[in-house]
């Protein structure tokens, strides 16, 4: 499986539209659908991007290895002393904010996910009761 192909499995657990998904990244529609389809490569600046917006997890993005998503902030990256000022310091925090969001986002749609599953399997369990009673 390739990057390109893995980006869309990101976009499809995330339930977003192509566009969405794309402005998220600073690109068009029609820009990301061809990253999508393989016609362009994940660039660099994407990949910084993924990480930034929506934490991801670009081990797994290059080799499909491991989460797909990052899910903890290292300790030393609010340590105080490599903050410097203030103002990178609520720049910091803001980030933080928007990942715990995306974070959020991220376990509904997975919540969603098994939700679904579930009604799935009951459907199939209870059409197998009914098949085993009517015997």
């Amino acid at each position: 499986m390739t990057e390109n192909q893995r980006l869309k499995i990101i976009r499809k657990f995330l339930k977003e539209t192509q566009a969405d998904f794309g402005a998220s990244l600073g690109l068009t529609q029609a820009g990301y659908s061809d990253i999508e389809r393989g016609k362009n490569n994940v660039s660099g600046k994407i990949k910084i991007l993924l990480k930034r917006e929506h934490n991801i997890n670009l081990s797994w993005l290059a080799t499909g290895e491991g989460e797909m998503f990052i899910t903890t902030i290292e300790d030393s990256e609010m340590d105080s002393d490599k903050l410097g000022s203030e103002q990178n310091f609520f720049d910091r925090l803001q980030a933080e904010i928007e990942r715990l969001q995306n974070e959020v986002k991220r376990l509904a749609a997975e919540n969603n996910s098994y939700s679904e599953l579930v009604r799935s399997k009951n459907l199939i369990i209870e059409n197998l009761e009914t098949r085993i009673n009517q015997k």
